[in-house]
């Protein structure tokens, strides 16, 4: 597990983001509105959709890890227009590059994941070793949430940059570690060989097909789509709910990390969600939970109930992670593994492209409102395209 562990820590140093509990406020600061920010994550979807299968066309070629360096070094690269930002052009830019970013790590860190752990027989330990992935990712949020929100108490911009600074500082780390990490081989119909080159339009039209023609596959994929917790929205707007609800300055980044290590939890142990409840239960709990914290936040301001709503909100909203990607993978063959989580992950891209900045919109009006949409679409396709043990199986 030594490779895996590197990854790991990878994406631990990687997610030490010191200013979450501030970003909203320094966007507030710099004279952006609600739909605004939302209309930047929009930006950030669009480098994502314009990216996502040649990038996972690309891991499938040149290798998962080479794939996610590249995301790392763009990620750097999207903090100068950052640092020069005094508008909505400037950071619409780094936003941008942030998604192209994304883009080339999306499919590829699970993909390096499972092969690694299909070349040694290890499959059943998927979902474990993906919570310790993800876990690793909310615990560096955590830990950075707690010295940011300390750091930042004052609210002063100086303040917010030593923090982007420090952002910086962290991610080129986590580019150093990454780099020890080895790539491991590739099986083709379960082979115990590496699989051979192919061009990129052949491994494109073989995971649209993969896709459009496996059925189990694309419910699945239906599922995880339009059951979207919101969690970047809930990052952003926890802020102005906190100042509506007159929670304190000191508290928002101790939020950030009690929800964080909240969630590390729920990653780690959500493997036993299936155990526990079955397929068709467990699948429902995890996908609607989210919906009813929104239901709660759009009901409720209150300096200490607030601060507990959102750490729950977010807790629930990042159990399902480790399940659905197990679920996915089931169905999708290892040769072209990235490049058909590349295409599904595009699919959300331009799902949330579209409905982020109406939920700006809508949250400028009456954040209420905001949390209530969020709540029904979750409640929606959590019903629709409910799931149950059958779909699971390969």
């Amino acid at each position: 597990m030594q490779n895996l562990h590197r990854l790991i820590l990878a994406k631990f140093l990687s997610s030490l983001y010191f200013s979450v509990p501030i970003q909203t406020l320094f966007f507030f600061a710099k004279g952006l509105t609600f739909t605004e920010i939302m209309l930047l994550e929009s930006l950030l979807l669009i480098g994502i959709m314009l990216f996502e299968v040649p990038t996972g066309i690309l891991g499938d070629r040149i290798g998962r890890k080479w794939s996610i360096v590249c995301g790392v070094i763009v990620g750097l690269l999207a903090w100068i227009p950052w640092f020069l930002a005094d508008g909505f052009a400037l950071f619409g830019l780094s936003f941008f590059l942030s998604g192209i970013a994304i883009a080339f790590q999306s499919g590829s860190d699970q993909a390096l994941i499972y092969d690694d752990l299909k070349s040694r027989g290890e499959e059943a330990n998927v979902q474990r070793i993906m919570g310790r992935y993800f876990g690793s990712m909310t615990f560096g949020t955590a830990v950075a949430a707690l010295i940011g929100g300390y750091l930042a108490a004052s609210q002063r911009l100086d303040i917010f940059y030593d923090l982007y600074k420090l952002n910086v500082v962290v991610q080129f780390l986590g580019l150093l570690v990454l780099l020890t990490v080895k790539e491991p081989k590739r099986t083709a119909t379960g082979e115990e060989r590496a699989h051979g080159p192919e061009t990129s339009f052949t491994l494109f039209k073989e995971g649209v097909r993969r896709l459009s023609s496996h059925a189990k596959l694309r419910r699945i994929a239906l599922l995880s789509l339009f059951t979207m917790p919101f969690s970047f929205v809930l990052i952003y707007i926890f802020q102005p709910y906190f100042l509506s609800a007159g929670v304190p300055a000191t508290w928002y980044g101790v939020a950030v990390f009690i929800a964080s290590l909240l969630s590390i939890n729920a990653k780690i142990f959500a493997h036993k969600i299936e155990q526990w409840f079955g397929v068709s239960r467990g699948a429902l709990l995890v996908t609607l939970l989210p919906a009813v914290f929104w239901f709660l936040m759009a009901m409720v301001f209150h300096p200490v109930y607030s601060v507990l709503l959102y750490i729950l909100n977010d807790a629930s909203g990042n159990v399902r992670d480790p399940i659905f990607s197990d679920y996915l993978n089931r169905h999708i063959e290892s040769h072209n593994r990235a490049t058909v989580l590349s295409t599904i992950s595009l699919l959300g891209s331009l799902y949330a492209v579209i409905v982020r900045p109406i939920i700006g919109l809508v949250a400028d009006i009456d954040i209420r409102y905001g949390f209530m949409m969020m709540g029904l679409i979750i409640v929606i396709g959590a019903l629709y395209f409910r799931i149950s043990d059958e779909h699971v199986k390969y």
